[in-house]
C-alpha cells in the first residue's frame, strides 16, 4: 500500500512540475500585443516524415510540441512580472542548464529530467524591450544536450 501512495505523490510531483511552463504561457498568451505560436505533436509528426539522417534532422525528430510566446510588444510592467516568474522556475522542478546576464540581457535555459531524459527544454530570453519563451518538448538524452551545445559553438566559432 505504502509502495502505491508514493508512486501517487511522485506521479504528483511530475505533474505540478510540467504544470509550472503550461502556466507560464497560460498567463501571459492573454496579454495584450503578446505573440503565442504552438506546433502541436501532430504536425511535428507531419514534419518528420520529409526530414532526412542528418544530425540536425535526428536531433528534430527527437521533438515532440514547440511552443513560442513573444512578448516584445506588451507593456513593461508585463515584462518585468514575466521575468519573476521565470527566475522562480528553478525552484519549481526545473533544474537550471545555464544563465547568462549580460549587458542588461538575460537567457535562461531550464531542463526537466524524467528516467534520465531530458523531456522538455525551457528557454527564456529578456532584456530591456523584449521577451520570449520557447518550450520544446520531447525525449533528449544528455549527449544529445551537449552535442547540441557544441555543434552551436562551433557554428559561432566558424567551424
Amino acid at each position: 500500500m505504502k509502495t502505491y501512495i508514493l508512486t501517487l505523490l511522485l506521479l504528483c510531483v511530475s505533474c505540478l512540475s510540467s504544470a509550472q511552463s503550461d502556466d507560464l504561457f497560460r498567463e501571459f498568451k492573454k496579454e495584450p500585443c503578446a505573440e503565442y505560436v504552438m506546433i502541436p505533436s501532430y504536425v511535428m509528426a507531419i514534419g518528420k516524415m520529409f526530414m532526412n539522417d542528418d544530425p540536425d534532422a535526428r536531433m528534430a525528430k527527437k521533438v515532440k510540441t514547440i511552443r513560442v510566446l513573444d512578448m516584445e510588444r506588451c507593456p513593461k510592467e508585463v515584462r518585468r512580472r514575466f521575468e519573476r516568474r521565470v527566475n522562480a522556475l528553478r525552484r519549481k522542478g526545473y533544474e537550471p542548464m545555464i544563465r547568462v546576464n549580460e549587458d542588461g540581457e538575460q537567457a535562461h535555459i531550464y531542463i526537466r529530467i524524467k528516467d534520465d531524459l531530458v523531456r522538455e527544454l525551457l528557454i527564456a530570453c529578456s532584456e530591456a524591450d523584449e521577451c520570449t519563451l520557447v518550450q520544446i518538448k520531447g525525449k533528449f538524452t544528455k549527449e544529445d544536450m551537449t552535442q547540441l551545445i557544441d555543434d552551436q559553438l562551433a557554428q559561432k566559432d566558424g567551424r
